[in-house]
């Protein structure tokens, strides 16, 4: 009865965070380069070079974008299109983990709390909703683990091993060697510390494991490089060892970083997971070791320059896990976790009132956010009389529920551009016009509008995989480009912050503006003498 509670469960988290989806604007900028990125591959069929408004992108490898182009296939460009297949990942996630708590615990309670755990952390409720390469890192993660501890702790056999080479090949092919982090190098390392990972793999399951991980991983790399041969060192240099090193792509945070990250989207687990590994440092037994799948990408990601907190999702599920043993119906009635739990929950309801104040545009929807603080506060005094896991998962699943259906209202506010493009596609149902963002990168706009806009004098691109000119349409540099492509249009759209179009019409345009919102207007410019 009790597994068929847990699986009843899932499927409802499912429905529930695949509700609002579709409405959802894609946000800027990651959100909407991955679906801008899968919509090119769609439209154009070239599954093999990755382009992001117009021009080869190859950042991360590709199965991101085929999924999401999938999506785009199946279900049409929208929102429901490319996040569809992120929802379903995250509740295979939940299901993956509740298996290989199975393993790990042998307590199926505790198995279904280490469900529970995971689906009301807020990280992974939040990128179970977003276009992102982690959703899929994390499913091919939790994956290998499953195989690689069913043949540790559970039923030996040389399909472990080929099933722990196939997703850590899946997972190569979605963020490259990062999978090993999270799986092989805390395995290897817990050679040293744990008999339990010595002798785990004869070489014959060694073998199998190798030959299915360069059977999944290698053909996209290989052909790839072929087409693009200066890519190998693009691939070993600028995306591995730079964005380890340097700040070369702009995310470099203090090393406590992912500290408060874990802290604040772990909580109020998190001081669990903290007194248990205090408890179980000296000595050292076999009880660390699924610490060592946390502890080791954690280390490393710390002391990485490039952050973002995202990286580390991928541990989530076993972090739930471990959480889940040591949680019972004692600690509930613990001071040190009861209270600060209860404070962070009762503090929630009140975040709908608040938001009025930051976002002056819910004032017109009054009566939705009285409903949902209200219903909130109810599930907040059920979970106060009845404090336990299912209940305070439930409560945070709703309150994101309501979170994420007042976002398509708010996206304007927060780097959302899904209602200025329907303003577009009403003005030129025809896509007669080009739009031009200038100062400006938003390729969320190209996947609403279906047709790639020209960006001049904003983000600096990355074009030293472009072989001919044909970028150059969509990519301008410099004021002698913009005065070439100005004097092509009689009338074009101008995305760009109102301090700007003066600039614009000093071409000779006249621009009136369309649609404004936070930061950046619409403009239909027209040239002065029409």
């Amino acid at each position: 009865m009790r597994n068929k509670n847990i699986y009843w469960f899932i499927i409802i988290y499912f429905i529930i965070a695949a509700f609002p989806i579709n409405n959802i604007p894609l946000f800027e900028t990651t959100e909407a380069r991955y679906a801008e990125i899968a919509w090119e591959m769609a439209a154009s069929g070239n599954y093999l070079e990755p382009h992001f408004n117009g021009i080869k992108h190859f950042h991360k490898p590709p199965f991101t974008y085929w999924i999401n182009a999938a999506g785009i296939k199946l279900f049409g460009v929208s929102g429901f299109g490319v996040r569809i297949f992120g929802v379903l990942a995250s509740a295979i996630i939940l299901f993956m983990t509740y298996k290989l708590a199975n393993i790990l615990l042998k307590d199926k309670v505790k198995a279904e709390n280490s469900v529970y755990i995971l689906s009301a952390s807020l990280l992974f409720i939040a990128v179970s909703r977003i276009v992102s390469t982690d959703i899929y890192l994390t499913l091919f993660t939790i994956l290998s683990q499953y195989f690689l501890f069913n043949q540790i702790y559970g039923k030996k056999s040389s399909l472990n091993a080929v099933w722990y080479g196939l997703f850590l090949g899946f997972g190569f092919i979605t963020k490259g060697p990062i999978i090993f982090l999270f799986t092989l190098l805390p395995f290897m390392l817990g050679k040293v510390f744990f008999k339990s990972h010595r002798k785990v793999f004869t070489l014959k399951d060694i073998a199998f494991g190798i030959l299915t991980f360069l059977i999944i991983s290698l053909p996209w790399y290989i052909a790839v490089i072929i087409k693009n041969p200066e890519l190998l060192n693009y691939f070993l240099k600028v995306q591995t060892v730079d964005r380890v090193v340097t700040n070369r792509f702009h995310r470099n945070k203090p090393f406590y970083f992912f500290i408060l990250t874990f802290a604040g989207t772990f909580f109020p687990f998190i001081i669990i997971f903290v007194k248990d590994l205090i408890k179980h440092v000296k000595p050292v037994t076999e009880k660390l070791a699924p610490y060592f799948y946390v502890i080791v990408p954690f280390i490393i990601f710390s002391l990485a320059k490039s952050k973002l907190a995202t990286y580390i999702l991928p541990f989530y599920p076993i972090a739930g896990i471990i959480v889940a043993n040591s949680i019972d119906a004692k600690i509930f009635n613990t001071k040190s976790f009861r209270i600060p739990t209860l404070i962070f929950a009762g503090l929630l309801p009140f975040a709908f009132i608040a938001a009025i104040f930051v976002y002056p545009v819910l004032k017109g929807y009054l009566l939705t956010i009285l409903i949902f603080f209200i219903l909130t506060l109810l599930l907040f005094i059920n979970l106060y009389k009845r404090f336990n896991l299912l209940n305070f998962s439930v409560y945070i699943i709703f309150i994101s529920f309501c979170i994420y259906s007042t976002l398509p209202i708010l996206g304007p506010e927060i780097k959302g551009f899904k209602k200025m493009t329907e303003e577009i596609n009403l003005l030129d149902k025809d896509k007669k016009y080009e739009i031009l963002t200038y100062k400006t990168f938003i390729p969320s706009i190209s996947f609403y509008r279906q047709k790639i806009t020209v960006a001049a004098l904003g983000k600096e691109r990355e074009t030293q995989f472009q072989y001919d000119d044909t970028y150059k349409k969509y990519y301008i540099k410099n004021m002698t480009e913009l005065s070439d492509f100005l004097n092509a249009q009689e009338t074009f759209f101008v995305v760009t912050k109102p301090d700007n179009i003066e600039e614009i019409s000093k071409f000779g345009f006249t621009c009136k503006d369309y649609f404004n919102q936070r930061k950046y207007s619409l403009y239909l410019c027209a040239k002065s003498n029409n």
